[in-house]
């Protein structure tokens, strides 16, 4: 049995029923595949009743086999739902047509049945076998019109999609779907056409993955066939060379507008029973026309939207060109709307220097890539784009080796040089990326329009951050300056004008030696100053500090102020070293001895300087207390810029500074320095892959004005 009408209709009619059988309780009884017997429904007894084993069960299954009434009074207790015990029970077989569909089981309570009441028990099981196959017709027919109804809002959902979907893709995946329901398909694919007519599946429901796989020529084999006469087929059976084996009943009809043969759609199910005629192969042909007409539509709506976009990211990056302030963020802004508006998943502007690149501005990239890549190797994709100047395409598997440049978010790659195209000067590459879709020779077309527009931005950027690089260390150099020298030179006036109002206050005797000295110190700051301000407006470094004997100044400085033993040792022959080489080592040997007076608590400490072939070696020892050195603090953690600064200037000069300390072992300051050197920020040369001579000239003259006004603006001037 497959179906109850509503619980009244039931309980009413069993109701009756029990009377018409004098019965206290009755059930029809189904036989369930998996369950035995169940109750289907009754009158005042429980649905929980068991019926497959015992007594019962042998009861019915002797009723029904035997197509006679029977009854019990022995052993049977089954209990109502008004609470009484029944101790009788009767059993009918349920019989329509001749076929037994199920027994009748009435109860009694406190009595049996009579002859008469059997005969009647069975006259009633066939009534019920009437009305069951009343119902089950009542069913079927509702079944019919639900499916029916269902088919009709399939296939008016079908046309809202074709009506009103503008993306391909999206069509053929939902009209995919759509016809499943409409045909009551098990597997439905729509295989669309190259331009070499090979037919290969686009969308799917219900296929195998080796279906999925599945091609073929315009003209092969049956979904061949139908693309190339333009007829549709029914198929019944198993197909021979089929792409599925299981399918016992198939449609293949062709996509197909104006004329033009797009590729074919096929409809089929696994069940035995035929469903598809010939009323199904026209609906399908229809379908299936409408679905052709409505892709060639998207796919026009498609290139508009595409040429759309084109044209706002054109005008967006000529805006950010012509009208941009900042360099850095219009390019990052430019990235983003590519990634946006085009749909990638990956961008980068790689920016071409001097046998490598530098990634100037990217999306979809994360922190896994290097800034800077290679362009010396064997990767055949950058040389057709650096060498070449033209546009290349590749593609990597997400598992796959790939270059630095390729973002691990995507699989599809399309490079541009960046421009190249007026001038010859490749200023760097353009990729994009994305996961799944590969690139159209169209997007490929776009793309070297993508690489002229961007060149001027990245023009910009690139001198920006030349100009950024010499501010910058330009800024770090006078810090320094300003803390080894001016702020420790005010730091002993201040010392010396505390000791004056000390003397005050206890021997005004000494008063007069103590002013003398703060004057001293005060006149030697302010020398120090207009020293450094005639060293900032020249063009050049000149002239030398005289390094030993500043050196041994500044140890004699020491001893006085603190009383520290300090010794200062010179080895091997002296050399002539840069204004800047030389000043950098006599400001690491001053922060070191300051350091040792403030903090080391040292009795004795020494001084080495020492000239070797190649470099210039400042030590500084002391026997103080010493510290861990992995505890050393940080600038930014006590607000003190000593050995950060003195790390700082070695660097600045190309040279090292190395500090090794022990807890009660005192400290040893190491500062290791080549002869030549270039200054840490001063501008490399551009190849000819970069900028022009005219560019060149234009980024000096920008780093000069740029650094004129920061040090006016510093200085006053």
């Amino acid at each position: 049995m497959t179906l109850r009408l509503d619980a009244d209709f039931w309980n009413a009619r069993m109701g009756y029923l029990a009377k018409v059988a004098r019965a206290d309780a009755i059930a029809v009884v189904v036989n369930m595949k998996g369950e035995g017997y169940v109750t289907y429904v009754a009158y005042n007894l429980p649905t929980e009743t068991k019926w497959s084993d015992g007594l019962p069960a042998a009861m019915l299954t002797k009723a029904m086999a035997e197509r006679a009434s029977d009854q019990t009074t022995s052993g049977v207790t089954l209990i109502l739902s008004d609470g009484r015990v029944a101790d009788t029970l009767a059993v009918a077989p349920v019989v329509w047509k001749d076929q037994v569909v199920g027994g009748l089981a009435a109860m009694l309570v406190g009595r049996s049945f009579a002859p008469e009441d059997l005969g009647g028990l069975s006259r009633v099981g066939d009534l019920i076998g009437l009305e069951l196959a009343e119902a089950n017709a009542l069913w079927r027919a509702q079944r019919q019109q639900q499916d029916a109804e269902a088919k009709l809002k399939a296939s008016r959902d079908l046309q809202a999609i074709i009506r009103k979907e503008r993306d391909p893709d999206q069509l053929l995946e939902r009209a995919t779907a759509q016809l499943a329901d409409v045909f009551g398909a098990d597997g439905v694919s729509i295989m669309l056409a190259d331009a070499q007519g090979e037919l290969s599946v686009r969308t799917s429901r219900g296929l195998s993955d080796a279906a999925k796989l599945d091609r073929k020529r315009i003209g092969e084999g049956i979904s061949g066939t139908v693309a190339q006469t333009g007829r549709s087929m029914l198929l019944s059976g198993q197909v021979q060379g089929g792409s599925d084996p299981t399918a016992s009943e198939s449609m293949i009809a062709p996509l197909r507008s104006n004329g033009r043969t797009l590729g074919v759609v096929n409809v089929k199910h696994r069940a035995s029973q035929e469903r598809y005629g010939q009323v199904q192969v026209d609906s399908l042909t229809q379908a299936a026309a409408e679905i052709a007409a409505a892709y060639l539509t998207a796919g026009e709506f498609q290139r508009a939207e595409e040429d759309r976009r084109q044209a706002l990211v054109l005008y967006e990056l000529s805006r950010f060109a012509t009208l941009g302030n900042d360099p850095h963020n219009d390019l990052e802004s430019a990235v983003a709307m590519l990634a946006d508006n085009l749909r990638h998943d990956a961008v980068g502007v790689w920016a071409a220097e001097e046998h490598h690149l530098h990634l100037r501005a990217a999306t979809g990239y994360g922190d896994v890539i290097p800034s800077d890549i290679s362009t010396s190797g064997a990767d055949t994709v950058l040389a057709q784009v650096l060498r070449e100047r033209r546009n290349a395409t590749a593609q990597y598997g997400m598992a796959e080796d790939r270059p630095d440049w390729a973002a691990p978010s995507s699989t599809h790659f399309l490079l541009a040089p960046i421009g190249g195209a007026q001038t010859g000067v490749v200023l760097g590459v353009l990729v994009l990326g994305r996961a799944t879709t590969p690139y159209t020779t169209a997007e490929a077309d776009f793309v070297a329009t993508l690489g002229e527009y961007l060149s001027g931005m990245l023009q910009k950027s690139a001198s920006t951050d030349l100009v950024q690089r010499t501010a910058s260390n330009e800024r770090r150099r006078i810090s320094q300056e300003l803390h080894d020298g001016v702020a420790q030179e005010l730091t002993g006036v201040v010392l010396a004008l505390e000791g004056c109002q000390r003397a005050l206050d206890r021997d005004p005797g000494a008063l007069g030696p103590q002013l003398a000295k703060a004057a001293r110190d005060a006149r030697a700051t302010l020398s120090d100053v207009r020293q450094y301000m005639a060293a900032l407006r020249q063009t050049e470094d000149s002239g030398g500090l005289n390094l030993p004997v500043t050196v041994a100044r500044l140890a004699d400085d020491l001893r006085r102020q603190s009383g520290v033993a300090v010794d200062f040792e010179e080895t091997g022959a002296e050399r002539q070293l840069e204004p800047f080489v030389e000043r950098a080592v006599i400001r690491i040997i001053g922060e070191g001895l300051r350091n040792v007076g403030q903090h080391s608590g040292a009795s004795n400490a020494k001084v080495i300087l020492r000239y070797d072939d190649e470099q210039v070696v400042a030590t500084i020892e002391d026997d103080g207390k010493g510290f861990e050195s992995n505890e050393l603090p940080t600038a930014e953690e006590r607000g003190h810029y000593g050995i950060v600064g003195m790390r700082e200037r070695a660097e600045g000069v190309g040279g090292q500074l190395v500090v090794r300390s022990e807890p009660g072992r005192g400290t040893i300051v190491r500062a290791t320095i080549p002869y030549r050197v270039t200054v840490d920020g001063a501008p490399s040369s551009w190849t000819d892959t970069v900028e022009d001579t005219e560019q060149r000239g234009a980024i000096e003259d920008l780093e000069r004005t740029e650094k004129a006004s920061f040090l006016g603006r510093l200085f006053g001037r």
